[in-house]
């Protein structure tokens, strides 16, 4: 069943967001345990309003647990939301700058994480997270639909491209080529 998070689902996420993290290779994980990160991230997700709220967040509950999640939020509000998170970190542990990249634009429904735990992967789950974040992007009025993938993530981009999203520019997050892609998300108005 894919549903909104809930505060109790925060260390789970968290652990996903971490696995995310990871794959980025965020220079945060050079400086901080797994725990100490992990901690931190599940008071963000337990937040009301920040990008990693559990606000902004669908899970994927299969047998009790979070087998994936996906992270999607008003693209006019990033780094409102990133400030946010960011002063939650300090307060848990972050002692370094943490700047944000432009990741969306304006006017999209930005899909800003999607990961599927490695137990639960080639099933499907990570599709179905991104077209339920999709739907609630329309119902909230969003035209367009926006996410980013790594330039050298081919399998990820053909997922993307076969779901109907188009590159529509390169851009730089954390030092690493992403090609930013969108897809109409069959609302008829922008937000």
């Amino acid at each position: 069943m894919i549903r909104p998070a809930e505060i109790k689902d925060s260390k789970e996420i968290a652990g996903l967001i971490y696995e995310i993290w990871e794959g980025m290779d965020l220079f945060v994980l050079n400086h901080y345990s797994r725990e100490v990160i992990t901690e931190g991230l599940s008071e963000a997700v337990a937040d009301q309003d920040n990008k990693f709220s559990h606000r902004n967040v669908l899970v994927k509950e299969q047998e009790g647990r979070v087998a994936g999640i996906v992270i999607a939020y008003d693209g006019s509000r990033e780094f409102e939301l990133h400030d946010r998170l960011i002063a939650i970190l300090r307060r848990c542990f972050l002692r370094e700058s943490f700047e944000s990249d432009r990741e969306a634009d304006r006017g999209e429904w930005y899909i800003d994480m999607l990961c599927v735990d490695k137990s639960n992967r080639g099933q499907g789950i990570g599709t179905k997270l991104l077209e339920a974040a999709e739907t609630y992007g329309a119902k909230k009025g969003f035209a367009i639909v926006s996410l980013n993938v790594e330039q050298d993530n081919s399998g990820a981009r053909r997922l993307y491209e076969a779901l109907g999203y188009q590159e529509i520019k390169q851009i730089m997050i954390a030092d690493h080529e992403y090609a930013h892609m969108v897809k109409p998300s069959g609302c008829a108005t922008g937000a």
